[in-house]
């Protein structure tokens, strides 16, 4: 299929903000959509491009959003704010999910793209995994999100709606939050590692990760599919955090925290952020990234897709890292 107009949720997101400028380069017209109007307005201003402010959740909302389109980019997720509800998890992560389907459908558009998390697996037993891989989801935001997909696939079976899951490994790549935040402190030499270090990753490069949305997006035949998209290539925490420091020019880096440590410390500190109304600046989710084995293979990708990523996690950092220097001025 060759899809014309294009919803994107979760636009103003670094995955979302890359898509819509990725969509625009391959000349369709594009709505993105996002609850955070100066997220959205650092997209700019393109003739092809009409920004919606409002709550994903929201069934107006969704029907204005859905009006017109032929494929949606669904991202838009309860994710790293550790201050909601439980309840606020599932109303955006899984309810939301059920009724914008039941929009697109009505209105006509031609395929759905559900872009997941690979975090439905939660720890991987025998890396890599697959999509077949038994889920461990612990945490609400996992949990939520299996639901989510579940439901995408559900009404796929039931009403033959043409959905595509796509369940991603760690995206980064230049204006990634996360991947900044972990350059800052390496070069501030303020990381410590949790735990050995030796868990392994998988990480996949935000191009990448846009052909392999671009292909979802395209390819016929695959409706009702789920995907895990991944650079090949699995490495350890400890040799991403060695990278980095090589790159930032530091030491290497020696310090660890033991694991029930840098848990027990994230409890509390999310606790007293949630008691002022604040982001906690580490939280038990994000510590994840440093305990658990999360590698995984994209081979169905690649044989059902031709998904092929180019970008090898050096080049990736060393990318990232050129930015990063751009963004703090630096030389």
């Amino acid at each position: 299929m060759n899809p014309a107009h294009v919803l994107i949720t979760g636009a103003g997101g670094f995955i979302g903000q890359q898509l819509v400028r990725h969509q625009l380069e391959h000349g369709r017209r594009v709505r993105a959509l996002d609850c955070n109007a100066e997220a959205l307005a650092r997209l700019g201003r393109e003739n092809e491009l009409e920004m919606m402010v409002g709550d994903v959740a929201d069934l107006k909302v969704q029907r204005e959003a859905v009006a017109g389109v032929d494929l949606v980019f669904h991202l838009a997720s309860a994710h790293l704010e550790t201050g909601l509800s439980e309840a606020a998890y599932w109303r955006v992560n899984v309810e939301a999910v059920k009724t914008l389907l039941e929009e697109s459908q009505k209105t006509g558009v031609r395929r759905f793209i559900h872009v997941s998390s690979c975090g439905v697996h939660g720890e991987v037993e025998n890396p890599p995994g697959n999509e077949e891989s038994p889920f461990r989801p612990d945490i609400v935001y996992e949990r939520t999100k299996l639901a989510g997909e579940r439901a995408v696939l559900d009404f796929h079976r039931c009403d033959r709606f043409p959905v595509v899951v796509v369940r991603p490994v760690w995206v980064y790549g230049p204006g990634c939050q996360r991947t900044a935040r972990l350059f800052r402190a390496i070069a501030n030499r303020k990381f410590l590692m949790i735990g050995s270090g030796r868990n392994l990753r998988g990480a996949v490069y935000i191009t990448d990760f846009l052909d392999a949305l671009e292909c979802c997006g395209t390819r016929e035949g695959i409706e009702g599919e789920v995907f895990i998209i991944t650079h090949d290539e699995f490495v350890t925490v400890g040799q991403i955090v060695e990278e980095i420091a090589r790159l930032v020019e530091v030491p290497r880096l020696r310090w660890r925290i033991p694991v029930w440590l840098a848990f027990g410390g994230a409890a509390v500190i999310e606790l007293l952020a949630r008691g002022v109304g604040r982001s906690p600046p580490i939280s038990r989710r994000s510590l994840k990234f440093f305990t658990n084995d999360a590698a995984f293979t994209s081979a169905k990708a690649a044989r059902m897709l031709d998904f092929k990523p180019a970008v090898p996690l050096r080049t990736g950092l060393e990318l990232t890292y050129r930015r990063w220097l751009e963004s703090i001025g630096a030389s």
